[in-house]
């Protein structure tokens, strides 16, 4: 089980500063969390199924309209409930959305597609024309570690690359760029060391052929 104390105690180890002589808890603390938050950027590894609803003749979403509101990074997959069934939408780029489905301004139906605009909004086509349920398979920020006792969300093995760049970050702000930029390799090693480790080990389907 992985805490804020051992967080600090293994990035403490890292930066040889075992009696907090030159960084002190709270300081590590804010490193951690920059870290934790870089590495879900980097791999997506914090998902989140969150419900929420498309509504009549409603084109576009905001990110903080969701149950996990500004905490959301990122929509991967879209589910739409449609009578017994669950639907899952299409996903375009915004262009090729833009092109396909907003041609006819007053055209309603139920969606088949959505696309992400910017960074923070959900479009939908063909624009609702009822309410509808909707479920989201998101990527989340993690919740700030602040209690040293505090649990980390974020499963095993992918907490293991945090307390290198909380290292890095706190050797560059010593002005320690030469150790910073190290410790910034070991921490793009040792999370590309775990993608390359968590691929899913099933057959879609033990029936099919190849070729």
């Amino acid at each position: 089980m992985t805490t804020l104390q051992s967080y600090i105690t293994t990035t403490r180890r890292l930066l040889h500063d075992a009696n907090a002589n030159f960084w002190s808890d709270q300081e590590l603390t804010d490193y951690i969390n920059d870290a934790r938050n870089r590495l879900v950027r980097d791999t997506g590894v914090n998902r989140k199924i969150q419900n929420s609803n498309v509504y009549q003749n409603q084109e576009v979403y905001d990110f903080a309209d969701l149950p996990d509101g500004t905490l959301t990074l990122d929509v991967v997959n879209f589910n739409l409930y449609w009578g017994n069934s669950r639907v899952p939408l299409l996903y375009k780029p915004w262009t090729q959305f833009n092109a396909e489905l907003r041609y006819w301004q007053n055209y309603i139906g139920r969606p088949v597609c959505y696309s992400i605009y910017g960074s923070q909004k959900i479009y939908v086509g063909p624009v609702p024309d009822q309410t509808y349920q909707i479920e989201l398979d998101t990527i989340v920020q993690p919740i700030d570690l602040v209690n040293l006792s505090d649990v980390e969300t974020i499963p095993l093995p992918f907490t293991q690359p945090v307390p290198y760049y909380a290292a890095g970050t706190a050797k560059y702000k010593e002005q320690s760029y030469g150790e910073a930029e190290i410790f910034k390799q070991e921490y793009l090693k040792k999370t590309q060391n775990v993608l390359a480790t968590q691929f899913q080990r099933r057959l879609p389907n033990a029936y099919s052929q190849a070729y």
